[in-house]
């Protein structure tokens, strides 16, 4: 079959590199790189990502590791020992250590929000923010957690979908860091694309989609199937089908790389930063790989999720944390990056993403259409997959 491919994002690869093995399948990708926000790009003899973090929200266990290694990856990621630390009134906490920290009412608060947590014994239809009131000290951890994750606050984060995170960790478990940072992910699966004779078309920005019952066209080329990792609105207007029902609402975020000597957390782990007011949490993705930094410095990655429209006052306040949190240490600011209007963190938040299968021959991927409980790039991965066993298993039989 022919299979067009719109966007050379994390989504889109995964599907070439999958697709390609038995098929004929281009890639149009407008920018002049592979990737999208999923790679890195040299700076001051530092690798900084174009979007998202060196960081897989379920290391080497979860849905992405998952589809690399059966699409013949050979990526190495590292877990995290342990998970996670939680900042707190200037100090970390791993997370059983937090209850060490409130007092006796919050504590048994706290036990009791984790226990209907942990045994699903709560309204699916109230946000995180209102299951956390009442222990303000888990309502800190909750926003540090769904900023990092979700890019979105606590009161902004469907109950739904942390039980369905909940669900997925206790099956997965935490974050990891793939070696080479999300350069390290897209080169491997543009290796097995090339060395399947797959086409990836840079430059190249596609005007209209047509759809029709068996078939389909890209710039008036015709493909059996046709897959977008654009986003959901931006697919929408180039084809001439409508979709979309719920309009999807995008969540905006800014990124901060910071080069510094001292060490801020071990290994893999991530620091979730609960007594900022902006910042959400950091990683040091050069503990893994050292070829992330420059000679004899730690790269230092720090995600606040932006709150409100202003973004140059958000920046200011996130800053602020910044100073707060290397009070007593030397560091330099490489680079801020912020994602908004039409390169949001998450074309879709979790909660108001769409359903991948459009048509049997139309299809999309992406962070527009995670599923309920997808992080970040497992949520890539996890529309991915939806679309392949689609393909596979309902239209098409792929040996």
């Amino acid at each position: 079959m022919r299979i067009g491919i719109i966007g050379a994002g994390l989504g889109g690869l995964l599907c070439g590199a999958e697709l390609s093995k038995t098929h004929d399948v281009t890639i149009y990708e407008r920018l002049p790189f592979i990737g999208g926000r999923f790679t890195n790009i040299p700076y001051k003899g530092f690798q900084i990502t174009t979007g998202a973090l060196h960081m897989i929200p379920h290391g080497n266990d979860g849905y992405l590791a998952q589809a690399l290694k059966n699409i013949g990856s050979n990526v190495k990621i590292v877990n995290a020992e342990p998970e996670g630390y939680f900042r707190l009134n200037g100090k970390n906490h791993i997370y059983k250590d937090l209850f060490k920290t409130v007092t006796t009412k919050e504590k048994l608060n706290a036990l009791k929000l984790a226990a209907n947590l942990k045994f699903g014994r709560v309204d699916k239809n109230i946000s995180f923010g209102e299951f956390l009131e009442g222990c303000p000290t888990a309502l800190l951890v909750g926003n540090s957690f769904t900023g990092w994750a979700l890019s979105l606050n606590a009161y902004e984060t469907p109950m739904s979908e942390i039980l369905e995170i909940q669900k997925l960790h206790s099956k997965f478990g935490g974050p990891g860091i793939p070696i080479g940072g999300c350069k390290g992910v897209i080169d491997s699966l543009v290796e097995i694309i090339n060395k399947n004779n797959g086409k990836i078309l840079l430059n190249h920005e596609v005007s209209k989609i047509e759809i029709e019952e068996n078939k389909g066209y890209i710039d008036s080329k015709e493909f059996d199937i046709i897959i977008s990792n654009a986003s959901p609105t931006e697919t929408e207007k180039m084809s001439n089908i409508n979709f979309i029902q719920k309009k999807p609402v995008p969540s905006k975020g800014i990124k901060v790389n910071v080069a510094t000597k001292s060490n801020m957390v071990n290994g893999a782990s991530v620091i979730f930063t609960a007594d900022s007011e902006r910042i959400n949490g950091l990683n040091q993705p050069s503990n893994v790989d050292k070829s992330l930094a420059k000679e004899g410095h730690n790269l230092i990655m720090l995600h606040a999720t932006q709150l409100k429209s202003n973004t140059k006052s958000e920046i200011d306040i996130v800053l602020e944390d910044i100073e707060n949190l290397f009070i007593d240490k030397d560091y330099e600011i490489l680079s801020i990056q912020s994602y908004n209007n039409g390169w949001p963190v998450n074309h879709a938040s979790n909660g108001t993403d769409l359903n991948p299968i459009i048509k049997d021959n139309f299809f999309l991927v992406g962070d527009g259409v995670k599923g309920v409980g997808g992080i970040e790039v497992e949520g890539v991965a996890m529309s991915a997959i939806k679309v392949l066993e689609h393909i596979k298993t309902v239209n098409f039989k792929i040996n």
